[in-house]
């Protein structure tokens, strides 16, 4: 096969992959109010509830969901369903690139068709000085209605007149990256051994 043939099925094939999800994008919004990030996002994911909060449940997973995750690890088990996870994202805004890193208290709450994950920033182990996330899956006639909404303060310093644009642009393309991850794992086959 030639270069050229090569590829143009590499390009197909990339193609055919990334239109064949059909994640609906309802909003994202990202407000920036003093040092705080408000972030609202709903999705339609063309995947049933269930499987979708089951990827984001198992959480080494969620670095094949966005390939900024760097890292995720479950530091310790908690009550009520509730895990101590550290995770490390690579963010880049233009050329500046930063590891991100925090630990956060996550608690799972399963449903028959999706399930609820909230989760509370620590900030002496975190690049932030406050964060609080809530991720909401649920069934809409075997598809899943995703709500997320989060608001995050960073503990580095941002600059002001161009920092809370590019930091709110970089959170509404990750938001979109998360859902067409979720989406693609949830929809793909299950492999049994």
């Amino acid at each position: 096969m030639s270069r050229f043939a090569g590829l143009a099925l590499a390009l197909a094939t990339t193609f055919a992959a990334t239109t064949s999800q059909a994640v609906e994008i309802h909003s994202v919004d990202v407000q920036h109010d003093q040092a705080r990030y408000r972030i609202s996002m709903r999705v339609t994911l063309d995947a049933p509830a269930a499987a979708t909060y089951a990827v984001f449940a198992d959480l080494p997973r969620l670095r094949e969901v966005n390939p900024a995750v760097r890292e995720v690890r479950v530091l310790e088990a908690l009550p009520n369903d509730a895990r101590r996870v550290f995770t490390e994202v690579r963010a880049c805004v233009s050329l500046y690139c930063r590891h991100l890193k925090q630990v956060q208290d996550m608690r799972f709450e399963p449903r028959g068709n999706g399930g609820r994950v909230r989760a509370q920033v620590l900030p002496e182990r975190s690049d932030f000085r406050y964060g609080d996330a809530n991720w909401d899956f649920r069934d809409c006639e075997g598809r899943t209605c995703l709500d997320f909404d989060a608001e995050l303060e960073p503990a580095f310093w941002v600059p002001p007149l161009i920092g809370p644009w590019l930091i709110k642009r970089k959170l509404h393309e990750e938001a979109v990256e998360t859902s067409k991850g979720l989406e693609r794992l949830a929809r793909a086959p299950s492999i049994v051994p």
